[in-house]
């Protein structure tokens, strides 16, 4: 049976007889959840290039996640930052990368400079199994790169598959 967004649609491929007429409403809540998952991807995707007016005067940049066979690694192009210019907390499978620093504008002729504070900040989840005490990160060419090893727990066990 097809499945349809609207459950009160008439379903083409069955007769219109009492009981078959109108798509299941048990589908509902499901089709509910993939329209609520669907708007968060697309408002994440939307974020990710516009300032956040909850985060003040910040903006969020988005993040590459790579899982590696032995780590996670994370990176963020941040240009226009210096390595001293980054927080980064790890706390609870939560990764939190905080970066600040004051900005000179230069004023008109006559005006004194004017100084303000730019702000980024992003969070991501990451699957339990990080060893916290050995990650490690690097600022390049405007690129932060985070690298989360794993613990013997947290690293993939492969699984055979036999026939028959």
């Amino acid at each position: 049976m097809a499945t349809s967004l609207l459950p009160w649609k008439r379903q083409k491929s069955e007769p219109a007889t009492k009981g078959t007429a109108l798509a299941p409403y048990d589908e509902f809540p499901f089709l509910l959840s993939r329209m609520r998952d669907e708007f968060d991807r697309m408002f994440e995707r939307f974020s990710r290039q516009w300032p956040s007016v909850l985060e003040g005067n910040g903006w969020r940049w988005g993040l590459e996640m790579e899982d590696e066979d032995d780590s996670i690694v994370v990176k963020a192009e941040a240009p226009g930052f210096e390595a001293g210019d980054f927080d980064l907390q790890f706390s609870d499978n939560r990764l939190v990368i905080r970066a600040s620093k004051k900005v000179e504008t230069q004023g008109e002729k006559g005006k004194p400079s004017e100084y303000r504070e730019q702000e980024c900040y992003q969070s991501v989840t990451l699957p339990s199994g990080i060893d916290k005490d050995k990650v490690e990160a690097k600022y390049h060419s405007g690129v932060l790169t985070i690298t989360l090893p794993k613990t013997a727990e947290g690293k993939a066990k492969r699984i055979a598959v036999k026939s028959g």
